[in-house]
Parts: structure tokens; C-alpha cells; sequence
């Protein structure tokens, strides 16, 4: 690209290089344009493209004496690559009219910024759902889609605490970001693999959203996937006194508290603890719970909804349709993907599952956080609500199908637009495999008959998905 930064007088001794020189000055001169008392000083570049077959028939001079400018005034003009009949001129916006209203001149319109984005190719659909408008399709468990984000930080400087059965930190997919924090049993060993999955679709390599974050273990479920609500209390009374700890440290950005658990019916004494971490500055994520009723019924999912900074959970499916496990209602944000979704298992550092709940909605959304933070660490670093509120701003609205029962109709987005063309898929109906639906015989035959594409780093623990909170 050619760039000139002249006067008019030098642009009119280059005119040959930037407007090919045509008929005199006299024959066809253009008027000079008036500008109104009261126009705009503030300018903005345009392309000006002349017509192809167009022979451009005027000196560069006619069109500086148009725009009302003096010989002597400073202008930039652009010429794009070596092709003399499109330019760029940076002017006002009463400028543009006169541009428009000569015949020779083809286009005129404000220059673009294209922004380009990394990408993660062989991806889970949820991570291409969070970051492409044109969602994600075809089947949910192929591994083909792709990952897009303009900060390749992902998350790098926010601890992510994950509240739950525990976290195999040696998993490959933790690329040594994952340690011990807390365990309420006196191990640390993740016997169930909820935790573990919750994990690396928050923050794990290849499957997690925040692929840059420090994972943080909490562990206050036992290996059978359940636990006292004592246990929750005494967990998160840990990570408020981690956090503390952290918040001054060099390259700290903040803290979010990923809960994919509830309890059957509220608790006011842990509703009190979530409160008091949000109050400390830590962001807070919960999933909306699995039995397809309102979300307002259980802690900590009913402490969501629009007078909250916690962020409760619910789950859709790669069609956009909320899952009929899902709860929904006031209580909750924002939907998430959360069936088929394919991440860590505890069983081995390289084995992975699929699993389906708001369990696995929740992690993405706790991703999705900790990649906004560190694009604003000052106003959303340790500032729930106002992290919260972007979150929200930043979802992709009305693109659910379903009843949400009084939530708003928010779909989980990390503001990048990856532009992913729509996957083509073969002329025939697959078979539901997510062990919702269906005739078990069915179920299992579909899913012996699926040649699924992974990498062959990971070791797949099952071909069937289970459903988990």
C-alpha cells in the first residue's frame, strides 16, 4: 500500500501517480462546495472509488478546490495498492455529498477496520457457539469446530476456584496451571470427575474456554458426587481468604468462584457465604439445576437473576434450544452450551468424557468471565457487578428457542464474531445420543456406530453421555 501525507501543492505536482491527469481545468469544473456554518471539524478516511471503465477527467486540483480546501492545506490522501482509481481521503462528513454526487465516482464509504482473530481449530461445538454468531451445527460430539478469541491471554491472571469434587491438577489438558487449594474430605483426590470436567471446560487446553487462567481446586464433594452444605461454607471461607491473599500480588487480575452443585430446596447460611465472597470482590457462577423447574427454588441457583451479581446457569443444546433437563426462570442469567460437552475425566492425565447438565453450561460461563476480566482488569477485575452486567451486554440476545419462563433470552458469547461458515453435514437425521432420548437399544446403537474424530493425545472414557447437575 501506497501511502502520501503532501500538501495540495505537492499532491498536484503527483497527480499523475494518485488521479491520472485528464481534460484541462475549465472544461467541466467542478463548483466549489459550501460548507455549512456550523459542520463538523471532525473527519474520518473514506475510500473514493472511481468506476473501472471510468477515465478519472479531472486534475487533483478541481477536486481540492470542491472540497473547499486550499492548495496549501495538509491532506492525506492513500492510494490502495497500485490501482490509481481507488484511494483514500480523510475528510468531514459534509465532504462526502459532493464526493457522491460526481458521475464518475463509483463508491464512497467510511474505511472499514477488519479485525482479525486467532483461532483454535478441533474444538468442542461449545466453544465455537461462545464465539461465533453463526453458532455451531451439525453433530454435537464431532471435534472439527473452531475456537475464535481476540485476546490470546484466555483468561491469564484470573483464578479460577472450582467448587467440587476435587480437581485432577496433573490432567495434560491443566498444562501445569491447576493446584491444590482446599479439601474438605483430607484428600485431594477427584474420586468422582465432575470436578475435573468442570475444570477443563473452564480453563482447560483444547476443551476450556479460559485456556490462559489458574485452576484452583476446592474440593467439598465427596467421590460419590455429593456432600453437606457445611462443607460448601467451609470451602468458600477458604478461597475469600485465598483471594485476599492474591489481590495484591503482581499479574493477579481476580477471582471466580465456578459452582456446579445445588442443594435441594435454600440455605440462608450458604446463601450468606456466597454474598460475602461476592462482597469481597470475587465473581461467582452457579449452575441453575437439572430438573427442568424454576431455578428460584434451590441454592445457590436462586440467588441469580437482575437484582444479583451471581450469575446463575442454564444449558442449551448445539440447535440453541434450552435443554429439557435445564431449569429456567427468573433466577436465571444467561444459557450456556451444556449437553455433549467433551472434556477432562480424573480417571488418567489424558482421558476425557462427555457429560450433559447446567453443570457443564456453568464452566463456560465462568470461561467466558475470566476472558472479559483481563480485557478490563481495573473496572472488572474484582467488580461483580459490573463484570456481570458486561457479560450480559455481551450476550448474543434472543437467539434461544424455548421457554425460559420469565429469564432473559441471553445466550453465552465472548463478543468475538469468528465469522465460522456453517458446517456442512451429511443428508441424513443422526440419532440422538445424549441419553435423553430415545429407546436405550437405539441409543446405544447410534452411538456404537459413530466414528468419532479426537485427538489422539486423549483416551475417551465413553461413548455415552451421562447427565450430571
Amino acid at each position: 500500500m501506497k501511502a502520501f501525507f503532501a500538501t495540495a501543492a505537492g499532491l498536484l505536482a503527483a497527480g499523475s501517480t494518485v488521479l491520472a491527469a485528464a481534460s484541462p481545468k475549465g472544461d467541466g469544473y467542478i463548483s466549489k462546495f459550501t460548507l455549512p456554518a456550523n459542520h463538523t471539524t471532525e473527519t474520518e478516511e473514506y475510500i473514493i472509488t472511481f468506476w473501472r471503465n471510468e477515465t478519472i477527467p479531472r486534475q487533483i486540483d478541481e477536486y481540492l478546490d470542491m472540497m473547499s480546501l486550499n492548495k496549501d492545506d495538509a491532506l492525506k490522501f492513500e492510494s490502495v495498492g497500485d490501482n490509481p482509481k481507488v484511494f483514500i481521503v480523510e475528510m468531514c462528513e459534509e465532504h462526502v455529498k459532493p464526493w457522491m454526487a460526481l458521475t464518475e465516482v463509483n463508491v464512497v464509504e467510511r474505511k472499514a477496520m477488519v479485525k482479525s482473530y486467532a483461532q483454535q481449530n478441533g474444538s468442542p461445538w461449545g466453544l465455537q457457539r461462545v464465539s461465533s454468531a453463526a453458532g455451531a451445527f451439525g453433530d454435537a460430539t464431532a471435534q472439527d469446530f473452531t475456537y475464535s478469541f481476540d485476546d490470546e491471554r484466555l483468561g491469564a491472571g484470573v483464578d479460577i476456584y472450582v467448587i467440587d469434587t476435587g480437581v485432577r491438577t496433573s490432567h495434560a489438558v491443566f498444562t501445569g496451571r491447576a493446584t491444590q487449594g482446599f479439601t474438605a474430605t483430607g484428600s485431594f483426590v477427584d474420586g468422582d470427575g465432575h470436578g475435573t470436567h468442570v475444570a477443563g471446560t473452564a480453563g482447560g487446553a483444547k476443551f476450556g474456554v479460559a485456556q490462559g487462567a489458574n485452576i484452583i481446586e476446592v474440593k467439598v464433594l465427596g467421590d460419590d458426587g455429593s456432600g453437606a452444605s457445611s462443607d460448601t461454607i467451609r470451602g468458600m471461607d477458604w478461597v475469600i481468604a485465598n483471594h485476599n491473599k492474591r489481590k495484591n500480588e503482581p499479574g493477579f487480575v481476580g477471582s471466580i468462584m465456578s459452582m456446579s452443585w445445588g442443594l435441594e430446596g435454600t440455605a440462608q447460611s450458604v446463601d450468606e457465604v456466597v454474598a460475602g465472597a461476592s462482597e469481597a470482590g470475587i465473581h461467582v457462577s452457579v449452575a441453575a439445576g437439572n430438573e427442568g423447574v424454576d431455578a428460584c427454588g434451590n441454592t445457590p441457583a436462586h440467588l441469580g437473576g437482575a437484582s444479583s451479581n451471581i450469575v446463575t446457569v442454564g444449558s442449551v443444546n448445539i440447535d440453541n434450544a434450552i435443554s429439557r433437563f435445564s431449569n429456567v426462570g427468573r433466577c436465571v442469567d444467561i444459557y450456556a452450551p451444556g449437553e455433549d460437552i467433551l472434556s477432562a475425566w480424573a480417571e488418567g492425565d489424558n482421558v476425557i468424557k462427555f457429560l450433559s447438565g447446567t453443570s457443564m453450561a456453568t464452566p463456560h460461563t465462568t470461561g467466558v468471565m475470566a476472558y472479559l476480566m483481563t480485557q478490563d482488569v481495573a473496572g472488572l477485575g474484582q467488580n461483580p457487578a459490573a463484570l456481570k452486567a458486561k457479560l450480559l451486554q455481551t450476550a448474543r440476545e434472543g437467539q434461544i428457542r424455548g421457554n425460559t419462563a420469565g429469564s432473559a433470552n441471553l445466550l453465552l458469547s465472548n463478543g468475538v464474531d469468528g465469522s465460522v461458515a456453517k458446517r456442512l453435514t451429511k443428508n441424513y437425521v443422526v440419532p440422538e445420543h445424549s441419553g435423553l432420548n430415545g429407546s436405550p437399544a437405539a441409543r446405544a446403537s447410534a452411538i456404537m456406530a459413530k466414528d468419532l474424530t479426537l485427538d489422539k493425545r486423549f483416551k475417551l472414557h465413553s461413548r455415552e453421555t451421562e447427565l450430571r447437575f
